[in-house]
């Protein structure tokens, strides 16, 4: 576990690296809502940058069914509430819903990720569900502290690599 100084230079650095990133096409971003608990980058400056780069961004959220193993989307707003579910992760409460085959670019958290994109979550399969229903050429965008590994051994047949990750080091393609 990073302490919170680290943390803080780490996601500093994560957001200098995604500002260099080409933004101009994306109309809507799904974003993850980092939890402190788990040591997640922090995509909430992001969110905040480019919103003033682009006025034309929307963001999106998501709310997990942990009895289908499915999550819904929604377009996130200031007055939007967020309710902790029985983890203690922020989700919306309602709003307006958003397809997969909509978003351009999905930001995602992850605990690990090798150097071919292939990432370990929280084991549940909500994101890996989530991206086969995305559209093939969406930007799935990593988010981590750490550098990847030589090799994730033990991948799943639905499980679905990203194709960039940015950690404090530099921002990795996959998709080459």
């Amino acid at each position: 576990m990073l302490d919170k100084e680290t943390r803080a230079t780490y996601d500093a650095v994560i957001l200098s690296h995604l500002e260099r990133m080409d933004w101009s096409d994306v109309k809507l971003l799904h974003v993850y809502i980092p939890i402190d608990s788990l040591n997640e980058p922090d995509t909430l400056s992001f969110m905040n940058w480019l919103k003033q780069l682009k006025n034309d961004v929307r963001f999106v959220v998501s709310r997990s069914d942990f009895d289908s193993g499915e999550m819904s989307h929604f377009l996130w707003d200031e007055s939007m509430i967020l309710e902790a579910n029985k983890w203690g992760i922020l989700e919306p409460k309602g709003g307006a819903e958003v397809k997969e085959l909509d978003l351009d670019v999905v930001l995602v958290p992850l605990l690990v990720v090798d150097k071919r994109g292939n990432r370990v979550g929280y084991g549940k399969g909500f994101y890996d569900r989530f991206l086969a229903r995305c559209r093939p050429d969406v930007a799935t965008i990593g988010l981590s502290y750490y550098e990847p590994v030589d090799c994730i051994s033990d991948l799943g047949e639905f499980d679905i690599p990203i194709k960039t990750c940015v950690t404090p080091q530099k921002i990795y393609d996959f998709s080459k």
